[in-house]
């Protein structure tokens, strides 16, 4: 078109990581027409164990976004054009069509592999990922009538326990709880594998509708093994399902673990291998202190926060629920984390932290002007 804006850049999605070929699009930070300088954040990608800020690689106004907050995208994949002016009239936001499903990628393979046939649940008015999906499934296994094995009913004791979720916390947990040797792992719920299989040497018994028939059959435990990196909602929503079951989440401490006396755990609290709990420090409901993590004295942990493995609590440090303290992250003496807050991996955080921040990897978080030095 004469006289309109010239294309500054194409924005393309990163390799966020060398061992999974897509990341997910978890935040957008911008809106088609918005005006950015180089270096402003167009959206941040996450995969399940790094973080990767899209940033602009020069000024310009936004043109047609490609993607959508939670799409899984792969290296190479178009974020969004620059222009050197407003976007042309011709290059109009994308949006999902009334009552037609748009899939990302990952979600329409998960759907072909699973051979579902009875989309009418998912939304309409977004891009369905993969979480979607798996949430899709988990309501139809839920439905499904299971019929448990009689040799497995009749090892179904008070201490008998199902650790639920068969990947790789899942297999931490199993040697946790055998460690911790006050229950006994009676076998895996996972709606991912194929029932049948083994888990560490521990059946995998059914996906997610096998626990309303456990409990019909008398067991009382579950581990929860759901980490829920890059998704603060996943712990809780997990906890609730086991709850609706009538099945409730002992707390395990592995041997080689510190936990002071007078530290308080509350039930589904976990304490991986080499991680210490000091003085007068709370565990609430189903938290996760992670391996080599350390909660100094009179720190207080929400309930479903996940500390991952290296973090560092100092002293009085208050974590709200739902929350997320990445890899090696450090926490100085007395500050708070809100409620479904992410801190990333290495970042070190000095001043309080909002409900529902995301802070960043590698930043320090000092709070002025709502982010880091």
């Amino acid at each position: 078109m004469s006289g309109g804006p010239s294309v500054v850049a194409e924005v393309l999605a990163p390799l966020v990581n060398n061992n999974e070929p897509e990341a997910q699009v978890i935040d957008l930070a911008v809106t088609h027409g918005d005006a950015v300088a180089a270096g402003d954040l167009l959206c941040v990608l996450e995969t399940s164990k790094s973080t990767e800020d899209v940033e602009a690689p020069a000024a310009g106004h936004v043109g047609r976004l490609r993607v959508r907050a939670g799409d899984m995208v792969g290296q190479g994949h178009p974020i969004c054009t620059l222009f050197d002016g407003p976007p042309p009239a011709d290059d109009e936001a994308v949006g999902p069509d009334g009552g037609e499903l748009k899939l990302t990628r990952k979600a329409e393979a998960l759907i072909r592999e699973a051979g579902l046939t009875d989309l009418s649940s998912l939304p309409t008015d977004r891009f369905v990922t993969q979480a979607d999906v798996e949430a899709l499934l988990a309501r139809t296994a839920a439905a499904a009538p299971v019929t448990l094995d009689p040799a497995l009913v009749a090892r179904i004791t008070p201490t008998a326990l199902v650790v639920f979720g068969g990947g790789g916390l899942g297999r931490a947990v199993i040697e946790l709880v055998r460690a911790h040797a006050r229950h006994e792992v009676l076998g895996v719920v996972d709606d991912n594998l194929e029932p049948g299989s083994e888990v560490l040497g521990a059946p995998v018994i059914g996906g997610t509708g096998a626990l309303g028939a456990l409990a019909a059959a008398g067991l009382r435990n579950v581990a929860h093994a759901v980490g829920g990196i890059g998704r603060v909602d996943v712990r809780a929503q997990v906890a609730a399902t086991i709850a609706a079951a009538g099945l409730v989440m002992p707390a395990v401490v592995d041997p080689s673990a510190t936990v002071s006396p007078s530290a308080v755990l509350e039930d589904g609290a976990q304490v991986h291998v080499g991680a210490r709990v000091m003085t007068g420090a709370v565990l609430g409901p189903n938290t996760l202190i992670n391996t080599s993590a350390v909660i100094s004295h009179d720190c207080r942990i929400g309930a479903n926060t996940h500390i991952a493995p290296g973090a560092i609590l100092a002293g009085d440090v208050t974590v709200g629920s739902d929350s997320l303290v990445g890899m090696g992250a450090t926490l100085l003496l007395g500050v708070s984390v809100g409620s479904r807050c992410i801190i990333g991996n290495g970042a070190h955080v000095v001043a309080p932290v909002p409900d529902g921040t995301r802070v960043g990897v590698g930043q320090v978080w000092t709070g002025r002007d709502g982010g880091g030095a």
